[in-house]
């Protein structure tokens, strides 16, 4: 199975913490409608904490190539234009798709948990040159710190190498159209403040090296969202 992530930013003022604004109310239209795609089976939506003006959607489904039949399919351009009222500008749409194991639960850390009030979310850029000793490499050290986190109080944790394979870096000191890897964590947490605790924890600090010590870590991008299910 594989989650389809979607970043964009929002056009204008537009608010998706209340799931009645009209806002809200387009997404959920647009979402229902790709649910009712095969292969589509769960849909959450909201806006980040830290960067309100961008919005993020998780879509699970049974593989990658049944979202990409539904995006050849004659109802998609409708589909589409559902989401174009929400739409600040087509070229902040970022699109990654994330595989996961049949013993992750993914729905868990976006909110199927009813205990969960905040998601985090991390992407890790990395070049889109690595090769397989570098994933490998890269892998261990990620592997050394899922552990703390999974002893810490975070209700669920799901995380994969997203499909795609030349991805935007957003990050200041990027080159000009330099293309990345990326690398997706998510971890429910009962809310923000939980997940700052544990980053104030002796565990998480005589760990956390693992991650920043990654020599061809690129940028990463961290957010927490309050998500809603459709």
């Amino acid at each position: 199975m594989i989650t389809e992530i979607v970043t964009f930013q929002l056009k204008g003022s537009a608010s998706l913490s209340d799931p009645s604004s009209p806002a809200s109310k387009s997404m959920q239209e647009f979402l229902a409608s790709e649910l009712a795609a095969y292969g589509a089976h769960s849909a959450y939506y909201g806006q980040f904490i830290e960067k309100p003006e961008t919005a993020i959607i998780f879509v699970n489904w049974d593989s990658i190539d049944d979202h990409k039949a539904f995006m050849s399919s004659p109802t998609y351009e409708a589909h589409v234009n559902r989401m174009r009222t929400l739409l600040e500008d087509e070229k902040t749409v970022k699109v990654l798709h994330v595989p996961f194991g049949p013993s992750d639960n993914p729905a868990s850390a976006l909110g199927a948990n009813s205990k969960v009030g905040a998601t985090e979310v991390v992407f890790f850029y990395f070049p889109s040159t690595l090769t397989t000793t570098d994933k490998d490499a890269i892998m261990s050290s990620i592997d050394k710190m899922r552990p703390v986190i999974e002893r810490s109080e975070s209700l669920s944790v799901y995380d994969g190498w997203a499909v795609e394979e030349e991805v935007p870096n957003p990050g200041p000191d990027a080159g000009e159209g330099e293309k990345n890897k990326v690398y997706v964590n998510v971890v429910g947490w009962v809310d923000v403040e939980a997940h700052m605790q544990f980053q104030g924890s002796e565990d998480f600090q005589q760990n956390i090296h693992h991650l920043l010590g990654i020599k061809e870590l690129k940028h990463t991008e961290l957010y927490h969202v309050k998500l809603h299910a459709v």
